[in-house]
């Protein structure tokens, strides 16, 4: 059993940060693939999250960037910082200080974000009377 990512809620989870790898792009963030299949419901290079350390204020919903939760294989350069499960950061949010800080994942939006876009324009679509491009 691992000690992160704790889930908190329904598809909402904490955990820490253990460190940084070059091996991620900038919209990814690496768990040990085994913490991912015992702790959550997540799936590994498919499921994307909204990430915030905690403490933070919550951006409104469509300034939240999504990262892609990648599974960190033991053959991969960010699965010593991700024994126990922490979340492991692409090296471009480089900033040390933040290994060790507590992070929230939210997979919740994740499962109605492409239909939440739709439903959002047509609601604003029949408040305007008309179609408008975004």
């Amino acid at each position: 059993m691992f000690d992160y990512p704790m889930e908190i809620a329904t598809d909402l989870y904490v955990s820490k940060v253990g460190g940084f790898s070059s091996e991620l792009d900038r919209n990814e963030v690496g768990i040990n693939i085994d913490a991912i299949y015992s702790n959550t419901s997540i799936i590994a290079n498919e499921t994307y999250a909204k990430i915030r350390f905690l403490g933070e204020k919550a951006r409104p919903f469509f300034f939240r960037k999504s990262y892609l939760i990648v599974g960190l294989e033991p053959n991969m350069e960010g699965y010593e910082f991700s024994r126990n499960g922490e979340v492991v950061l692409p090296e471009s949010m480089g900033d040390f200080n933040l290994i060790g800080r507590e992070v929230v994942i939210n997979t919740v939006e994740t499962f109605m974000r492409f239909d939440l876009y739709s439903v959002v324009r047509r609601c604003l679509e029949s408040q305007r009377g008309g179609r408008r491009r975004f």
